[in-house]
Order: C-alpha cells, then structure tokens, then sequence
C-alpha cells in the first residue's frame, strides 16, 4: 500500500514537473519571438501579443492575450482580446505549429485600404514573385524553418469593419457587421465546413456550407489542380421576414477567383434584410424574388492579372472585381414588385411594377421581360425581349460599339376590365383608356439607339403633363422613330423624335424634335397640325385638382396661374431674374427652344382659324412667342408676345397686329370669371416690368383695343349694366346673344383707362367710360344703357362702381366728366369696335335687329323670350 501510495505520488510530482517545466525550461520571449517570425514569413504580417503561455498536459496547448496582427506601417487587421489554441505534439516534433482549434473571443477584424502603396490593398497575401520575406536583423544563416497549419477556427462575438480610402464606388466607403460566431471546421482537408452567424444593424444572418482547400484560397503558391468547389446556403432577417439564398458552383483558379461558375438560387419573401445589408445596391422597394441565375467569369476582359498588369493580387481584392467580371448564362428571375416613389430615377410620378418576369434560357437565347406597370392613374401590362441574353450583356456593358435588337409592348389595362375584376382597390386606376397598345422595336446600345415607334388606341387618357391632364383622344393612331445619342455618365446625351405622324378624331399632324434630356439642353422641333378641333376635347375627372390651363376653350373652370389674384411676397435675396418664368414654364424656362408651328386648320372655342404660322424661341431667359400667319375669316393675324427674364426686372410686352383669342382665354389671364363668350380681337400693345407677379400687373403701360362681336354673354352681367331699366328686362340665366362689346384699355401708372366703350344685346345697348385701379381692382364706370321696348326707349345715365364681385349703382356726380355720347352716333358698335381695332381689318360687325317683325315678337324677344 505504500508503494502504490509512493508511486502515485511520484507520478503527481512527475506530471507536475512536465506541466510547469515549460514556464521555467522554455524561453517565453524566445518561443513567442520565433512564433512571431513564423507568422510574417507565411502571411508578411506582424504579430504583437501581451500574456502567453504554454503548456503540455493534459494536451499542448497555447494562450495570448491582447493579439494583434497587422502590416508593417499599417491600421492593425485583427485586434483579439484572448486567443486560445490546441496543438499537435507530433507537429511540433517535425518543426509544425499545427493547432487543432483556434479560439478567438472579442476580436475586432479591420478591412482598411488606404492610399499607401503598401496598404493599398485589403489582405496582402504573399505573392510567388515576391520570394520569401526578409526579416530584420536576419543574420543569413539557414535554419529549419517551422509552418504553421490550423484544423479549426472558432471566432465569437467579434466585430467586423472595413474602411475605404479608395472608394470608386461599387462598394460602400465604409461599414460594420457583428459576427456572433464563426466555425471552420476541417481547415486542411479537402471540403472545410463553415458556419458564420452575425448581424448587420439588428438583421441577423446565417452562411453555412462546405468550400474547397482553404490553402488554394488564401495562398498564392498553392497548386490550382483540381476545381475549386464550394456549396453555401444564405438567410437574412428572421420569422416571417426571413430570406434565403443557395451559392453552387466550382473554381478554376480560387485564389485568383478565376474560371468562376456558380448557380443562385434563392427567394427573398421581403427584402428587408438585403435593404438594411446593402442599402446602396437596393434604392427601391423591392419584394418577393426568386429565382436562379447563373453566371461564369470573363476571365480576358477585365481580369484580376489585366487590372494589376501582370502583378498578384490580394484575394479581398480579387472578390472586388469579381461583380465586374461576372457573364450571366441562364436567368429565370420572378420579382413581386417594385415601388418606385416620385422622383426617384426622374420619374415623375409614382411607378409601381409588379408581377415581372425575367427568363433566358441560356447566353445565346432571348432575354424575355413581362410585367405590369401602375404609373400614376395608369395600369399597363409589358413584355419586352432582346435579340439575346449575350448581346444584351454586351450592348449594356461594353465599352466597344455594339447594339441589341429589341421588341418591346406596351397594352393599356381597359379601365372596364380593371374596375370589373380587379378586387385590389389599390391597384385600379381611374385613368380612361380602351385598346391601347404601344410598340418600339429597333436596335439599343451604348453608342446610341434607334427605335420605330407605333401605337393605336381607341380610348386614351393623356399623362399627367401642364396643360393636357385629363385630356381624351378618341381613335388615335402614331408611328414614328425615336433616337438616342450615346449613354454618358449623365445618362442618355440626347434624344429625339423623327418624323412622328399621329392621327385621332381631334387632332392629327407630324413632329419631329429634339426633347431635352441633360440639364443644358433644349427643345427643338417642328410640328405641323393638319387638323386640331379643340371642341371636340373632352376631359376625365380629375381626382386631385391641377394647375393646368386648358388649350380647347372654357370648359374648365380650375384655377389658374393668376397675374391678379394670386400677389406673391417679394423674392428671396439673392433670387434670379428667371424665378418667375420658372414658375409659370417650369425647366422650360430656362432652356434654349426653338420650335415652330404651323396648322391647316384649328378650331378653338368655335373660332376657325386657318393656316396659322407660329414660332416660339426662348434663350438665356427670354422666351418670343410671334405670330406669323394665320387668317380668321379672311382676317389676317400677327403679333407677337415676349417674357424676358434674362435681367431684373422681369420684362413682359404684347404686341396685337391683330390677335384673336378666345374670350374665355382672355378671361381667365386676367384672372376674371367667365362672362364673355366668343372671338376676342386684341389690337394694339401693351408692356411691364416688375420682380413680382403683382408689380407686373401693376406696371402695366401702352394702349390695346378689345372688340367682341356675335358672341355670347351671361345674363347675370346685363343687370348692373341696365341700370334701373333692368326691371323691364326678364333677364333670367344661361348666355344670350351679343352683337358687340368692344372699347379701348390704356394703362398708366397702375390704373386702367376704359374709353369708347359699347355693349349691345337685343333690345339693350350701353356706351361708357371708366378706370379701374390696378392694385385692389376697385372700378368706377359712366354708362348710359338703352332699353328698346315696344318702339319706346329708356335711358338713364348712370354711375357703376365695385370692387371684386360687389357693385353699387348710383348717380353722376357733377364734378365727373360727361360721356360724350354724340361719337358713337346712331349705332354704337360700329363706331366702338372701329375705335378698338384703330381701322385694321377685323371681323364683320352683325347686323343690328332693327325690329322687323311683329311688336308682339319684339317684346317677347325684349323680354328674353323667342329668340337670341
């Protein structure tokens, strides 16, 4: 019994000794020196630790505080709180540091590429025409040389960042993601295990799978014999958010990352996770993709060796220009939908896709895309294809002359189809159209395209542009081509439209123009009207009210961009001279234009207008409308407008030589209810300047004659203008007829001058005088109304003052100036309307009722009753 005791003690004391003779018979500092040398021989970086210690039993063993490595003169690459290694005794016996799991807690791992020569690169590795790495203070001797070797990796709760200083873009300048845990199980066989779980701002993620020999990976000496395989599965995010991703594929060269094929195959119910990983990569809202796509490297053009001239480069930077090199081979992609919101990739307004398609069965096959499209009010069904997936590739991509042909349809949904079966309120569109189509088909790439363009619809409903909202052509028809200059980094340099005929029940004709797609450019074309019949216009309700003005007459009735109602504060210091035809014309406003006009025939608000010339030209800030030809009724029309707001103040001037416009278009600048129907002619000019909208009313200066003839006007107008012989008028409501309103208008010093001034319907005619201030658009008027009836007259003279929809009719002062109503003679229109257009020709004056027929009739007539 006491030998056993005598031996087992002997054996505690011996198994003692053997664990605490390392830390007295091995040199510490020269073990972690020669550890150090190991290190930089094998990977060229520096190996700095704090507390080590050894030990043999039960196993050898090997532990480090406060581990960093980094490059000479570089930031550190990894930083470890503790490190904790097994090694293999029969390693160490053949000069081998070979540790069988290396554990790594609290380590933060830094990707920083700076702009020093030696720190240009993520990872160096060492490179075959590098040689061995020389170390200082190296006496030249030859001396075995120990390796180091790893069966298992295991990392936790470590911190990954990376810093770019060379940022060209493709990848973020910076970032972080949290490694919860890291496995690498069987480091030297043939199919290492890896198990990653971390996080990226509070999205998790998992990357498990088997890859090749790490050493054919990380070192650029390694044989590249056999492919390199590897097979990785992918999640992102968690529950029922949780996307999921599989990687297959092998490699010629893995260091090198060449002679890459690989299939991806996933299907991301939401895409939140990649949206939070990759916020750049993904500025939509995407969700619900799957699909495979799969891909092989080019490795001619573009290659790792190509960008480095020949030198090796570090495996960090190689994945980098991985994306770069990758060719697709196959592609079947579904993608749930795409929310694009309002101006994002200069899209106007709200683009939703859905339902998208993408197939290619192999490089040599078509590249297929179908979907659905919800722009705005609209709802459209696509399906596009290119000549071939390779050839597309090549025309998006290369920087060599090349093209794709492609064909690409466009179907309006009927808005009866849509609003019948479509149950989704959200996806239904109140925009009207019926069988519309659109084709383009033509050739696309990066030195330019050209495209014919055709397309028919029996119904349709026209975009959401100033002026046209709502707008609705009835059996349309157009064809034409559309050409694009070269892609540049702005985007597409130019664009155009070539011979373009289009054809409807409302207007018909052909352009061809130059449309401004870079900031600088403008707008160039010529566009000829056979045909534009503005009363046959109709108009869609309008969910959202739009500041638009209507080009066919006076049915509409929004608000409108006013010089009178709507004063604005004075502008910001600092503002340009073009802040208000800004506001008025958008970009247009300063752009180059030079388009030109012409039109067969028009008819506007009832006025037939033929053979109409016009030309608007805008430089620097100053934009000309002139009228060139144009007859109405054989009345020959010229003019011209002019905004120039190239220097303050802004400049705004008329000239009428004649003009006929619309009654309800002159209106509605002014600012005024409709009261007045029929065909206005302007003759005269007029001018201002101002900073402001209102100081440009205000500034009004120059003389221009109005005259109206057989139009309409609204009764509710006549009765302040009759006076107190309004009691003998059955006035009531609607339009009646209008023989003539028609006076002179000269502006001075913020007021309006109204001389010579005539108004006859039926039985009911008044001449008159007045001002009116510009600024609170308070009048006084002198009229003297007569009212036939039955072959007696009424005439009282009287005084009309108001201000903004108030008036108040009282008596002649003694102190204002008397009418002088001998000028207009026995017939008032006549001598008013020749006052107006100062003896150019102009419409023919109707002829005045001069009560032929019974006196029965003429006061039924009187009365409102039995006729215009």
């Amino acid at each position: 019994m006491k030998k056993l005791a005598a031996i087992l003690i002997g054996l505690i004391v011996v198994l003692t000794g053997i664990s605490l003779a390392p830390q007295f018979l091995i040199d510490q500092n020269r073990l972690r020196q020669s550890v150090k040398e190991v290190f930089q021989r094998q990977t060229g970086l520096e190996l700095k630790m704090g507390e080590t210690s050894f030990q043999l039993l039960p196993w050898p063993s090997f532990q480090a505080t406060n581990v960093v490595l980094t490059r000479p003169g570089c930031t550190p690459f990894v930083a470890a709180r503790s490190v904790h290694a097994d090694m293999s005794l029969l390693a160490i016996l053949n000069r081998e540091i070979s540790f069988q799991q290396f554990t790594v807690k609290g380590a933060g791992i830094m990707l920083h590429r700076a702009s020093e020569k030696d720190c240009s690169t993520w990872l160096p590795m060492i490179s075959q025409d590098k040689g061995a790495v020389v170390l200082p203070g190296h006496d030249g001797r030859v001396s075995p040389r120990w390796k180091v070797s790893f069966g298992g990796l295991h990392l936790t709760n470590a911190e990954l960042s990376w810093q770019d200083d060379l940022s060209d873009g493709h990848v973020p300048a910076g970032g972080h993601l949290h490694i919860d845990s890291l496995d690498l199980a069987g480091m030297r066989s043939a199919s290492p295990w890896v198990d990653l779980q971390g996080s990226h701002d509070h999205t998790p993620f998992t990357l498990r799978g088997r890859v090749g020999p790490l050493n054919r990976l990380v070192s650029a000496k390694a044989e590249q014999k056999d492919p390199w395989a590897f097979s990785l599965g992918m999640t992102l995010g968690e529950g029922e958010h949780q996307d999921h991703a599989t990687l297959d594929g092998v490699m010629r060269d893995a260091h090198h990352l060449q002679g890459v094929n690989f299939t991806l195959s996933g299907r991301w119910s939401s895409l939140q996770g990649m949206r939070h990983l990759f916020p750049h990569a993904l500025p939509a809202d995407l969700g619900q993709l799957e699909g495979t796509i799969r891909f092989h490297s080019d490795d001619g053009v573009g290659s790792t060796s190509a960008a480095t001239n020949g030198a090796d480069m570090a495996l960090t930077d190689a994945l980098l220009h991985l994306p770069g090199r990758l060719v697709p081979d196959q592609i079947h992609v579904h993608l749930g939908s795409v929310s694009l919101p309002a101006g994002e990739w200069h899209i106007a307004a709200p683009l939703q896709l859905s339902d998208i398609q993408i197939d290619a069965d192999s490089a040599q096959a078509p590249l297929v895309l179908q979907g659905q499209a919800i722009w705005g009010r609209y709802a459209w069904l696509f399906h596009g294809e290119a000549e071939s997936l390779q050839q597309a590739r090549i025309a998006a991509f290369s920087r060599d002359p090349a093209s794709v042909g492609l064909k690409l349809n466009v179907q309006g949904q009927d808005r009866t189809l849509s609003s019948l079966f479509n149950r989704n309120d959200a996806a239904k569109t109140d925009a009207r159209q019926d069988h519309v189509s659109f084709d383009l088909q033509g050739q696309v790439g990066q030195q330019g395209s050209t495209l014919a363009l055709s397309g028919q619809a029996a119904l349709l409903q026209l975009p959401d542009i100033r002026g046209l909202s709502g707008l609705l052509v009835h059996d349309g028809h157009v064809k034409g081509q559309l050409i694009m200059g070269p892609v540049k980094d702005a985007g597409v340099s130019s664009l155009s439209v070539q011979d373009v005929e289009f054809e409807s029940q409302e207007i018909g004709g052909t352009v061809s123009a130059e449309l401004p797609v870079q900031p600088e450019a403008g707008l160039m074309g010529k566009l000829h009207l056979t045909h534009l019949d503005g009363d046959r216009f109709t108009y869609a309700p309008i969910m959202a009210p739009t500041e638009t003005t209507s080009p066919a007459g006076i049915h509409q009735s929004e608000d409108k961009s006013q010089l009178v109602q709507k004063p604005e504060s004075a502008p910001a210091h600092g503002k340009t001279p073009t802040g208000l035809l800004t506001q008025w014309f958008g970009g247009m406003a300063t752009r180059p234009a030079d388009i030109d006009v012409m039109a067969d025939r028009l008819n506007v608000a009832g006025i037939a207008y033929q053979g109409v010339h016009l030309h608007l030209l805008g430089l620097e800030g100053r934009l000309s409308l002139s009228v060139l030809e144009g007859t109405v009724q054989d009345v020959p029309l010229s003019g011209e407008i002019v905004l120039d707001g190239s220097q303050e103040p802004v400049r705004m001037g008329m000239k009428a030589d004649p003009l006929i416009l619309p009654a309800g278009w002159v209106q509605t600048l002014l600012g005024q209810d409709i009261m007045f129907e029929g065909p206005v002619q302007l003759d005269g000019a007029i001018g201002t300047e101002g900073a402001q909208s209102a100081a440009l009313w205000q500034g009004l200066d120059g003389q221009i004659g109005l005259s109206l003839v057989d139009g309409r006007v609204h009764r509710d107008v006549l009765a302040p203008l009759a006076g107190p012989e309004a009691s003998l008028l059955k006035l009531g409501s609607g339009t009646m007829g209008l023989r003539c309103l028609a006076g002179t208008v000269r502006f001075d010093h913020g007021q309006a001058h109204f001389n010579d001034m005539a108004l006859e319907v039926k039985h009911l005619s008044v001449i008159g005088q007045g001002t009116m201030t510009l600024d609170d658009m308070s009048y006084t008027l002198q009229l003297v109304p007569h009212v036939t009836l039955v072959g007696a007259d009424f005439s009282t003279p009287l005084v009309l003052s108001g201000q903004k929809g108030t008036f108040h009719i009282g008596a002649q002062g003694k102190d204002q100036a008397t009418l002088n109503t001998a000028n207009f003679g026995n017939d008032a229109c006549a001598y008013a309307v020749q006052q107006a257009r100062a003896g150019r020709k102009g419409l023919a004056l109707p002829a005045r009722d001069e009560g032929g027929s019974s006196k029965a009739g003429n006061l039924l007539r009187a009365f409102g009753l039995g006729g215009n």
